[in-house]
């Protein structure tokens, strides 16, 4: 008798517990601590981590495809102990090697695993944030990741020790996380923020507030679950000021998604808040007009009818016109050319760009960088949404500027930048998520190409990087380029 199985319902039965080794503490110490002895052989290293860690595999657990749910990552399915007491042995040594520590990350990470990865987020917390290679790791790992495990690591447990020794670089930072014009890393932000946020020895809660209430009232329905937990670690640490600053908020705001959105994640909040803001969050009946009662009118003993009252016909509404879509509109008063170094603001270049862009800013400039960054500084002030072009010397002032005050800068064009020369060479960089455009000739002579793209890739998270045949003066690439849209 032939028996069609796919008829036949699948079975599973439960593997007994023996598939899964019982921990025993004292061996997993000894294992981990074996394991920390291979810290400077990367290969061994990981040779011996595989072997641990499918020795502790939960195989009731293993499924066919072996990924992490909600995640693309394949995993061990190893205990979470496990992990912890390897971390625990991997601490000191990482710290007093921060070198060693950020290439063993670097292969953690390339391992491609839930835990290698896990691993790799909690070296990257051990190393010190002077180190210049922190934070493009820390920037590239969280655009590529999607597990929210990794994820939350990344934002927390490798922000470690610049929360706690850097906390003004570390604010700088999450400033560039909250952006106005960078929503897509709102999220990100305030994941980093929630464990300043909840450490009791912080005390300095006004600075984050500043940085928060925009995003708050904001209030993208996107981020409804991220701003819950935000507004809850706020309340713990100080009820009195986050009460304040939600009243605030909801009092003066004219945008209306942040009380719908508050509305929704209310729910969430600690009772007495809750108490605080139902007057502000609650829906709004729009006024009725008021019908004139039936009543009967007595005149001279006769009584007359009542009155009924007169209720015009509702008017049928037109269908609202489409609205076309807005069309940007450039400010040329913020835009800012900035010459090389034996250049004028009489230059081919500054002449071209003054004419295709009238109003735009073309100042001169003379002297040694530091003189002129100090020219540079009143001329931008402490205005916004500046577009700074930068050829040459002016691109190494353009992108000095903007790395010490991103917040101040919408956009960055750099042409052939002498990123290469002091002191932006050798500083210890933040990188910064200012769109960055940089347009640079295969057959420069003056300003080497590879040195300068790898200083860039260091220093802009949002880089775009145009290679053209052309020399350092860019004379030809200038006029087939559509400066329009690269400035827009």
């Amino acid at each position: 008798m032939v028996v069609n199985n796919r008829s036949l319902p699948t079975v599973h039965y439960p593997l007994p517990t023996a598939f899964m080794p019982a921990i025993d503490l004292a061996r997993l110490r000894k294992q981990a601590n074996r394991l920390a002895d291979f810290f400077f052989l990367p290969d061994e290293f990981m040779k011996h981590l595989r072997e641990m860690l499918d020795f502790y595999v939960n195989y009731t657990l293993r499924t066919k495809e072996n990924v992490a749910p909600g995640s693309n990552l394949k995993t061990y399915r190893t205990p979470p102990a496990v992990l912890t007491h390897i971390e625990n042995e991997l601490r000191v040594v990482a710290e007093a090697n921060p070198y060693f520590a950020l290439e063993l990350a670097d292969i953690l990470w390339d391992e491609g695993a839930l835990e290698t990865r896990l691993l790799a987020a909690f070296l990257l917390g051990r190393i010190p944030p002077q180190e210049e290679h922190l934070l493009p790791r820390i920037t590239a790992w969280t655009q590529q990741i999607r597990d929210p495990n990794v994820r939350s690591a990344l934002l927390s447990t490798s922000l470690t020790r610049m929360r706690k020794e850097t906390p003004n670089q570390f604010l700088a930072l999450v400033r560039e996380y909250l952006h106005p014009e960078r929503s897509r890393t709102w999220a990100n932000g305030i994941q980093a923020l929630l464990p300043m946020i909840a450490d009791t020895t912080f005390a300095n809660l006004p600075p984050i507030l500043d940085i928060v209430e925009p995003i708050i009232e904001e209030a993208p329905s996107t981020l409804q679950d991220d701003l819950a937990e935000l507004i809850v670690a706020l309340y713990r640490a100080s009820s009195n000021e986050t009460t304040f600053l939600l009243k605030h908020i909801l009092n003066t705001t004219q945008n209306p998604m942040t009380v719908v959105t508050m509305r929704r994640i209310a729910t969430s909040f600690p009772p007495p808040l809750q108490a605080e803001l139902r007057d502000l969050l609650r829906p709004q009946q729009p006024s009725a007009p008021a019908l004139v009662e039936e009543e009967e009118i007595i005149i001279d003993d006769f009584i007359v009818e009542p009155v009924k009252p007169i209720i015009e016909p509702p008017v049928e509404k037109q269908p609202r016109k489409k609205r076309a879509p807005r069309k940007f509109k450039l400010d040329n008063s913020r835009i800012i050319y900035l010459h090389g170094l034996e250049s004028t603001s009489q230059s081919g270049k500054a002449r071209q760009f003054a004419e295709k862009f009238p109003g735009m800013i073309t100042p001169d400039f003379t002297g040694s960088f530091e003189e002129r960054m100090k020219q540079l500084k009143p001329i931008l002030g402490r205005k916004k949404n500046w577009t700074i072009i930068g050829s040459s010397f002016g691109g190494l002032m353009g992108a000095t500027f903007t790395l010490d005050h991103p917040t101040q800068v919408r956009k960055l064009v750099l042409l052939a930048p002498a990123l290469i020369l002091e002191p932006f060479a050798s500083r210890l960089l933040t990188p910064v998520s200012v769109p960055t455009i940089i347009v640079h000739g295969a057959e420069d002579d003056v300003v080497p190409l590879e040195p300068v793209r790898e200083l860039a890739k260091r220093s802009f998270t949002f880089l775009t990087y145009h290679v053209v045949e052309d020399g350092h003066r860019l004379q030809k690439a200038f006029e087939e380029l559509n400066w329009e849209d690269i400035l827009a």
